[in-house]
């Protein structure tokens, strides 16, 4: 990726044009502040008994607030550009004054602006460098701008033509000097800032000697490594500044990671814990687990191998953590019903299984493979009972499936109970930075935290994935259901599956299944949102997800096989032949012996279902016999086809 290093800072014209008053406005650039020994305590003490002690001696009233020069300045430039807000000045002294409150906050940076701007009368906003796209304005504000406001947890409209300080990509400050970003907000991780000065009633001339001062007052409080500036007035509306490499290499990885984090994701469990640790560049353990019930693995497990790849691709370490002590009895997720206990020979065969079909997407060499019966087979019964005493019986039965279950007075096993626990302690043996887990694996994850914390470690954070809704439109993917597309079905019948999904579908699968770039996905929603044929559009996904696990030839081949055998209504080119013998000549015996259906059970539900056809007829007796002088053509369900001879 290009570095680029020089940033522009801009004020439209027009905006200045209205301004009744000499107008300058600052920005600087400070990169790796560090506080100095004892400063937080030093800020503190000269905010609170210099700065708020003086303010409530030199104002008693609103009245007496709105009576100075500054605040009466801005009071009169808002109201001729049409801002209804107040004066964030007047909001701090009226603070202090009027309410007899003090605004020390939990962070000295914060702290120490605000006491410079209550020193100075000048208003003053203070935003992560780190977290800043692209260049930026004050100007008016358009359609398209989004803006989250501080303390909120979700984007809002910006009135159009309202005077916004704004990036390439958000709104940092809305209403001109009023309502400031949560987006870039000053944090305790944060280590480079851009700060805006403001000078009505100030020449540039003026303006340089108070940011004069701001560098002096802030060397007795920080060390830093850059302090840059430039000002904006009528004569001077743009400007640059360099940045440094290591600025823009987290810029970018600050961008880089917003996206990673928001794709086919439902919650972040803790969001500015993950977010802070990428910016910095920091390289994390992730765990992802899996318990192997069944033999094989679906797109609904994909969603989370697909972002584990997003990770690995950036040099984290994946950590796949196979359930060979957990699987054995299961965990009781969605479960209305106690599981079957498995014997262990056969779990670890079906693990073996898992770890060849995950490698479809995830590179296997780079992976730390473990088996949670390494420390789970080893341990006693009293070790057992030991972290099992740091957990209650009501915490565990918090789960909504438990409770179902009670009022449906069905029974709770007690290695039902204690699965959550065996789950989280997984984490303490991994010490994990992070899982990547669906939805469902939430409750279980988060007892991870505490475990991890009294054990020294520092508690992972979680990214919980959306789960994908299956081919039914309706329910989870599950086997058990018969909605999945699996990594090993035929590419003829991936593809026939996807076609098959709903239309309200589309958007979801190319989000979660596919590795389509976000600008083509934009591309895709407005396709979708302007009446584009939903068929064209699964063509397409089809081709990108078949691509992924058998290539873009077999693709192109199940694309083919697909408009011969739906769109044309003809037979497919090649269909499986299989030779009939006398004593196997049963509907359910040739369906299960030729591999077209898994197992008896399959069968019936297939014909029960009315999904079997023979020779274009449907055939609902389970009792069905072949004559071994006559050919026949069996059509399983939509996609799979058989010729008898």
């Amino acid at each position: 990726m290009t570095l680029i290093l020089d940033m522009k800072f801009s004020i439209d014209t027009n905006i200045l044009a209205k301004i009744p008053h000499e107008y300058s406005v600052a920005f600087v650039v400070l990169t790796d502040l560090e506080l100095r020994k004892d400063a937080a305590a030093a800020i503190e003490k000269e905010l609170t008994d210099l700065t708020e002690a003086r303010i409530r001696m030199d104002y008693t009233t609103e009245g007496s607030v709105m009576n100075n020069s500054v605040v009466t300045k801005y009071v009169e430039v808002l109201k001729v550009l049409g801002i209804e807000a107040t004066v964030s000045l007047q909001n701090l002294l009226n603070m202090i004054a009027v309410k007899k409150k003090t605004i020390v906050m939990g962070d000295p940076l914060i702290n120490f602006y605000n006491n410079f701007v209550l020193k100075r009368e000048l208003p003053a906003g203070g935003y992560d460098l780190d977290r800043i796209v692209g260049d930026v304005s004050i100007r008016y504000a358009v359609k398209i701008d989004s803006f989250m406001q501080l303390n909120k947890d979700s984007y809002q409209p910006v009135a159009e033509n309202s005077i916004v300080f704004a990036d390439q990509l958000e709104v940092l400050c809305a209403d001109w000097v009023y309502k400031q970003s949560d987006t870039q907000k000053i944090r305790p991780t944060t280590k480079n800032v851009l700060f805006r000065i403001e000078g009505l009633g100030k020449t540039k001339k003026e303006l340089k000697d108070e940011v004069d001062l701001f560098k002096s007052d802030l060397k007795k409080f920080y060390k830093y490594d850059d302090f840059d500036f430039v000002i904006l007035d009528s004569d001077n509306p743009t400007e640059n500044l360099k940045l440094s490499k290591k600025v823009v290499q987290r810029q970018e990885r600050y961008q880089d990671s917003v996206s990673l984090l928001s794709r086919g994701v439902s919650n972040v469990v803790v969001y500015e814990d993950v977010l802070s640790s990428l910016i910095e560049g920091k390289k994390l353990r992730i765990k992802h687990g899996v318990d192997p019930t069944t033999k094989d693995l679906h797109l609904g497990y994909a969603v989370n191998y697909l972002k584990l790849k997003e990770f690995q691709d950036r040099g984290h370490q994946i950590i796949f953590l196979i359930g060979s002590f957990t699987a054995r009895f299961g965990d009781p997720t969605d479960k209305g019903e106690t599981r079957t206990m498995k014997d262990k020979k056969i779990v670890m065969e079906m693990a073996k299984n898992y770890i060849l079909q995950v490698g479809r997407i995830l590179n296997v060499k780079k992976l730390e493979i473990r088996y949670n019966g390494d420390w789970f087979d080893k341990m006693s019964a009293e070790d057992l009972l030991r972290i099992m005493s740091e957990f209650t019986v009501a915490r565990m039965l918090e789960r909504d499936m438990f409770d179902k279950r009670m009022k449906d007075g069905k029974e709770i096993g007690l290695h039902e109970i204690v699965y959550p626990m065996l789950q989280g302690y997984d984490s303490v043996e991994i010490e994990s930075d992070l899982t990547v887990i669906g939805t469902d694996q939430t409750f279980n994850e988060l007892q991870a935290r505490p475990l991890q914390n009294r054990r020294g470690q520092t508690p992972q954070n979680i990214i919980a994935m959306e789960l994908l809704v299956g081919t039914d439109g309706k329910m989870k993917m599950s086997q058990s259901l018969g909605n999945y597309i699996g990594f090993d079905d035929a590419p003829e019948d991936k593809f026939g599956k996807i076609m098959s999904i709903p239309d309200h579908l589309i958007m979801t699968y190319f989000i979660s299944c596919t590795r389509v770039s976000q600008f083509e996905l934009d591309q895709i929603a407005a396709e979708f949102k302007s009446g584009t044929n939903p068929r064209d559009l699964k063509i397409r996904l089809a081709k990108e997800i078949v691509s992924m696990y058998d290539g873009e030839k077999a693709a192109a081949t199940a694309e083919q096989h697909f408009a011969t055998v739906f769109q044309n209504k003809e037979l497919p080119d090649e269909i499986q032949n299989y030779t009939l013998l006398q004593d196997k000549n049963g509907i359910l015996e040739v369906l299960v012996d030729s591999g077209l259906i898994a197992s008896n059970s399959d069968a019936r539900r297939l014909i029960n279902q009315g999904g079997l056809k023979i020779n274009s007829e449907k055939v609902t007796d389970i009792n069905f016999k072949f004559n071994p002088n006559e050919e026949y053509i069996v059509q399983a369900g939509k996609r799979k086809f058989l010729r008898v001879i």
